[in-house]
């Protein structure tokens, strides 16, 4: 983080922190090898070369890399093979890995593994479609030709994938799933996460809070234009974040002191704001091309502190979660939907003290039955 010139993905360290949670829960013997998304030198990160590292207290050894730009990818497939070799040579009878996202790197290491030992089957776990893994409207062309090879490549390795898990449906059809084993788990919590007690309030401030990249096709300006539709004095927008929307929201913050910019906060900070919300917003619409092959894992979150949620039911997303959500109008502009549901969920008092969202996520989203599914259709 300190070496970094850009944002950590934050959201998907914590998903796998909670999937690993859900392998040891199960009494897996597992291990983990990464290689980190850290910033490509130079511009993202003055880190020529990750020397790696590993723990004797943790399953977790992230490998060494050469982090050029231009060659790191294929720096990190080559040490991801080198490191996999052990689990090659174990004499188990059922192996398996599990890819946490479609990256080419850990594709052609879980492909060359199986392609020496026949027995590992390979999972691939999709959150988000690769093509739509960078949304940052100021990114480069030569990342988006370098990325149309990249998704071509990403196909052909898929082909050794023998199970998938998907967020949404509609990913089945836009990966080479055919007839192979899939299941569709639109999120996951750990067993640690029990709802925690919000803080009591500290004057009369209504934080309406935000927690994730701010970028303008995931409704960060929509979200900002609307508060200024909100004249309570008392109301504060608490953005949490980085992402192509920073200046923007940094001159919104100067004109309206209301509107408070944090930048990027540890998670720890993050969840703090969390709770401490009076109403928690996530400004996504479902107009965007992207919007059926992903599922937002903040709503997760958001709704696991019992707090009102702001946000639009979008495609992909089950139909359940109008019970859960303070819903946005879709048919009226953003900045007036989210301003008028915004102003509703801090006023409704038919709104449930309740958490009833927390009982369909231990049914559902659990991270121990996730694991076991996992286990389970790879048999």
């Amino acid at each position: 983080m300190a070496h970094s010139r850009g944002g950590a993905d934050l959201a998907a360290n914590n998903f796998q922190q909670k999937l690993i949670a859900g392998f040891r829960e199960n009494g897996c013997e597992f291990s983990v090898i990464s290689a980190p998304f850290i910033g490509a030198y130079p511009i993202g990160s003055d880190i020529a070369f990750f020397r790696g590292f590993s723990s004797s207290n943790t399953e977790y050894t992230y490998v060494g890399f050469n982090n050029l730009w231009g060659v790191r990818n294929l720096s990190r497939a080559a040490s991801l093979k080198r490191a996999v070799k052990p689990f090659i040579e174990a004499d188990d009878a059922e192996k398996l890995i599990v890819v946490y996202c479609p990256h080419t790197p850990f594709l052609e290491a879980a492909v060359y593994a199986k392609q020496r030992d026949p027995r590992i089957k390979i999972c691939l776990y999709v959150p988000d479609l690769p093509q739509f893994m960078n949304l940052n409207a100021n990114r480069s062309r030569l990342y988006d030709f370098a990325k149309k090879y990249d998704v071509k490549a990403m196909t052909r390795l898929m082909a050794y994938v023998d199970s998938y898990i998907l967020l949404t449906e509609p990913m089945k059809d836009a990966l080479p799933v055919g007839n192979k084993p899939y299941r569709v788990i639109e999120g996951i919590v750990a067993d640690l996460e029990e709802p925690a007690e919000s803080p009591e309030s500290v004057g009369a401030e209504k934080y309406i809070v935000y927690t994730g990249k701010l970028n303008e096709r995931f409704g960060v300006k929509d979200l900002i234009d609307s508060f200024g539709l909100i004249d309570d004095p008392d109301c504060i927008l608490v953005l949490c974040g980085i992402g192509d929307c920073d200046a923007y929201a940094a001159q919104a913050g100067k004109k309206d002191p209301r509107i408070m910019v944090l930048g990027q906060v540890p998670p720890e900070e993050a969840r703090r704001w969390q709770h401490k919300a009076a109403v928690l917003v996530n400004p996504r619409r479902g107009d965007e091309d992207f919007v059926p092959y992903s599922f937002p894992s903040k709503n997760i979150e958001y709704l696991l502190t019992g707090k009102p949620v702001v946000a639009y039911l979008l495609p992909g997303m089950p139909a359940r979660y109008a019970d859960f959500l303070c819903l946005i109008d879709p048919d009226l502009p953003a900045t007036e939907a989210i301003a008028n549901a915004v102003t509703q969920a801090l006023t409704d008092e038919s709104i449930s003290a309740g958490n009833p969202f927390v009982k369909y996520a231990r049914d559902n989203l659990n991270a121990r039955n996730i694991a076991r599914t996992i286990i389970e259709i790879n048999k």
